[in-house]
């Protein structure tokens, strides 16, 4: 019995000196090396500690003053880089959609250690200076977040209301995830506690999960679900990293879909 305390205080001291390496695995990340497409902007947001931040922002076409069209803004997994998405900015751009991509500081060519704190600070900063563009309307806010990025799309809305919130295969709360390991949920420094944020936002919802996910198991999407019954979940076949697997034409019409019955899908330009 004392030995298996001893294991158990030892993994538990493992896990609470570690957890920063677990959470935010950006070492695991492989970037494709894509560099900043001719019709993006590179930014840098300088934080209030001096730590400079990438942001990588795709106008949308046919978006102007007159022409104004919803700001939408993408993060990350945990082992993932912002290059990574340009693909799916620059598809989305052509929609007409005005796409933000903030780096998590502490990945990439971003600055700093990252933390739940600093880096939902760090984008709510970077999204509020791109909310004053001409091109974009600042009342068509929609934040996507996939697996850690839904974590950090929920700690952005608590703190800048969204018109509508999606996310991707994401957890209920990361203190919830410790529970699988049966470690006190005190340890967790990033709680990113989802549900929570679900309780006060008030914006549409979207769920969107693979009922195959091994990572981040079906039935935190289930208690998103429950958390927010207006919310609408959508169930692909697929794993996590996969995601949306073969269910892709499915994906991009709930995508458009959901935009639309909120009037969030871009107006053609005037």
């Amino acid at each position: 019995m004392l030995l298996t305390g001893l294991l158990y205080v030892a993994f538990a001291g493992a896990l609470w000196w570690m957890q920063d390496e677990m959470i935010f695995a950006r070492a695991a990340g492989r970037s494709s090396g894509r560099a900043l497409p001719e019709n993006a902007e590179r930014v840098w947001y300088t934080a209030p500690d001096g730590r400079k931040i990438e942001a990588w922002y795709f106008p949308g076409n046919g978006r102007s003053a007159k022409s104004p069209g919803p700001l939408l803004v993408c993060f990350h997994g945990n082992a993932d880089f912002i290059e990574n998405w340009s693909w799916m900015a620059q598809t989305c751009q052509r929609e007409g959609f005005n796409v933000l991509l903030p780096e998590f500081r502490g990945y990439g060519r971003s600055e700093g250690e990252p933390s739940q704190h600093a880096i939902a600070e760090d984008s709510t900063a970077i999204i509020r200076q791109f909310l004053a563009r001409p091109e974009v309307n600042k009342s068509e806010l929609i934040l996507l977040g996939r697996s850690l990025g839904g974590g950090v799309a929920c700690a952005v809305a608590d703190r800048l209301p969204p018109a509508a919130l999606i996310l991707e295969c994401t957890f209920t709360s990361l203190s919830s995830m410790a529970d699988s390991y049966h470690v006190p949920r005190f340890l967790v420094r990033h709680a990113f506690d989802n549900e929570g944020v679900l309780t006060r936002v008030r914006c549409p919802v979207l769920i969107v999960h693979g009922s195959r996910d091994t990572v981040i198991p079906y039935r935190h999407a289930e208690s998103l679900k429950k958390t927010r019954p207006d919310a609408e979940l959508v169930t692909l076949d697929c794993g996590h990293n996969d995601l949306p697997g073969k269910d892709e034409a499915r994906y991009r019409a709930t995508f458009e879909e959901f935009l639309k019955s909120h009037k969030l899908w871009p107006e053609p330009p005037r």
